[in-house]
């Protein structure tokens, strides 16, 4: 599943999506790039259409299932405009968060929206994959609506519990899979047909729909089930997934093992 994700995947979205039509690049992570920057004004806007409004909520719950106390320092992976970042920062006051993103234009919106938390929240330009940190370096790790995009997912659950002590969490929230099948129907009706065409209408008007990417790249990503079992062959314990939205969102917390430790 991740070999079909992390290769020929990438391949088919270039192509699918029309990647190659609207951004110059020569492998995945520069096209990755461009098209976020491209995106970076709008996103926050795009997110409402996309989850009916709920992501919101969704980010507020999943930062409470987080096991985050006091005095820890968390890595917020793909942070975006920050929403997670802003979130865990007025959440826990005693914390101290880094948050990483390859775009640019992503960064300079979320400086503007967390001007509020700099003391605490430090954005960082960085490549999920070869991570500046060293070993251990935090107590905590979150990456949201990011693993789809890198371009290993394998490689980047290795990087976040390489940089994450042991004893310390992991956890994604994603696009899920959702489990019911008229649900399934409603949600591929949904993405697949309606919202690219209310993207274009509204948000995208002569340049490169943002609302083809989404439902596209689901089709490659990992479903709950399969995810849980890559974070527990990489060394994470302890790992539970939490359906939202019928598992049409997603999210996994993990426990990074010590090193030959027990995986459960």
């Amino acid at each position: 599943m991740t070999r079909l994700h992390d290769d020929q995947a990438k391949l088919a979205l270039i192509r699918d999506v029309g990647f190659a039509r609207y951004f110059s690049a020569t492998r995945w992570r520069d096209y990755n790039r461009q098209f976020f920057d491209g995106l970076a004004g709008k996103y926050d806007a795009t997110n409402v259409l996309h989850s009916f409004g709920t992501k919101r909520r969704f980010d507020r719950i999943s930062v409470d299932r987080l096991p985050v106390r006091d005095g820890m320092h968390i890595l917020d992976l793909c942070t975006g405009t920050a929403d997670i970042a802003i979130r865990l920062a007025g959440r826990h006051p005693g914390i101290r968060i880094t948050a990483v993103d390859a775009s640019p234009g992503m960064l300079e919106v979320a400086r503007r929206r967390a001007a509020h938390h700099l003391d605490r929240i430090d954005l960082r330009e960085g490549d999920a994959l070869g991570l500046e940190f060293p070993d251990g370096h935090f107590d905590g790790a979150v990456i949201g609506f990011g693993l789809r995009n890198l371009e290993s997912l394998e490689g980047g659950l290795r990087e976040l519990h390489r940089v994450v002590r042991a004893g310390g969490f992991v956890s994604s929230i994603d696009q899920g899979k959702p489990r019911r099948a008229i649900f399934r129907l409603l949600y591929a009706a949904y993405f697949m047909r309606v919202a690219p065409i209310l993207g274009k209408l509204v948000f995208h008007i002569g340049e490169f729909n943002s609302f083809r990417y989404l439902p596209e790249s689901n089709r490659y990503f990992p479903d709950q089930d399969t995810l849980v079992r890559i974070f527990r062959s990489l060394g994470f314990r302890d790992v539970v997934n939490h359906d939202y939205l019928f598992g049409a969102v997603a999210q996994q917390v993990a426990i990074v093992a010590k090193p030959g430790g027990p995986q459960a």
